[in-house]
């Protein structure tokens, strides 16, 4: 359902009809202005099924006009759940252009995004968008921003949390078995990390690293090395791209991780390891 306020300014431009109907030339570039409209139903270009912002195509009824997006005209097997008349063969121009001539800002834009997309394309911008809002991994500061300023803000505010550690060195560090997690930071760009432990009750500790960013974004290459009484063993992983808000939980790793069995746990219930990330710039998923 969209999100925005009732106020929020959204920005036509004069194309489609509103163009045949008046034309306003600029007298600077010959190009044609704008204009400012305020929607006062922030919903109205919302899907009536799914309650999801429309995209193009949009499809109406034979019957009543009642509108869909296409994937709920596949999901209704075309058929309009408001008066059961055949809808997703005959598209919604006069909507279509609608959504063709509306642009609005990224929500993230107190965050520092300053995109101004089209209204069909916000759904697809906003699953990609950089700025997306994270919170602070501790439990204790409620600080949200886009991932560059957490980064910023957790080097400075919380920098003895973490465990510090350049991009391609490998790093020893030691944790209690019960220990859930350890933060990792990187020096040089502030990337943040979180060393999650599992502890698996007659089996050992499961032990995964991911990294605090959107989760849309490619994870960084790892390798996760422990030893004991002359034996060895490694991970090669990438990292699980993750919101910081869903990394301080006690649930198992339900992706990649290392099984490090309770023989390899030091005395003084110990998990000494050895991580190495790697940059994005030397490989990439």
């Amino acid at each position: 359902m969209a999100s925005y306020s009732s106020d929020e300014p959204l920005v036509f431009s004069k194309s489609s009809t509103l163009k045949r109907a008046r034309r306003i030339p600029n007298e600077k570039d010959g190009s044609h202005s704008h204009i400012v409209v305020t929607l006062t139903d922030p919903e109205v270009f919302d899907c009536p099924i799914c309650l999801e912002p429309l995209t193009i195509p949009v499809y109406q009824c034979d019957q009543n006009g009642h509108i869909a997006c296409s994937s709920c005209c596949t999901k209704i097997n075309n058929r309009c759940p408001s008066c059961s008349g055949s809808i997703g063969s005959c598209r919604c121009r006069a909507i279509e252009k609608a959504l063709e001539s509306i642009t609005i800002s990224c929500q993230n834009i107190q965050y520092g995004c300053k995109e101004s997309v089209a209204y069909h394309k916000k759904g697809e911008h906003q699953k990609a968008c950089v700025y997306s809002p994270l919170s602070c991994p501790l439990l204790s500061c409620n600080f949200v921003s886009s991932a560059e300023q957490l980064y910023k803000h957790f080097s400075s505010r919380h920098v003895k949390s973490a465990t510090q550690f350049r991009f391609g060195n490998s790093v020893p560090v030691s944790l209690n078995a019960s220990d859930d997690f350890l933060f990792l930071q990187e020096k040089n760009k502030g990337t943040l990390f979180i060393l999650k432990n599992h502890h698996v009750e007659d089996l050992g500790n499961a032990v995964t690293i991911c990294c605090v960013q959107p989760s849309f974004m490619s994870g960084y290459l790892y390798d996760l090395d422990v030893e004991a009484k002359g034996n060895s063993l490694r991970l090669k992983s990438f990292t699980l791209s993750i919101p910081s808000q869903e990394v301080i939980d006690d649930s198992p790793p339900t992706t990649w991780f290392l099984l490090i069995p309770c023989v390899f746990i030091s005395p003084g219930d110990l998990l000494k390891m050895q991580f190495c990330i790697w940059p994005k710039d030397a490989v990439s998923i």
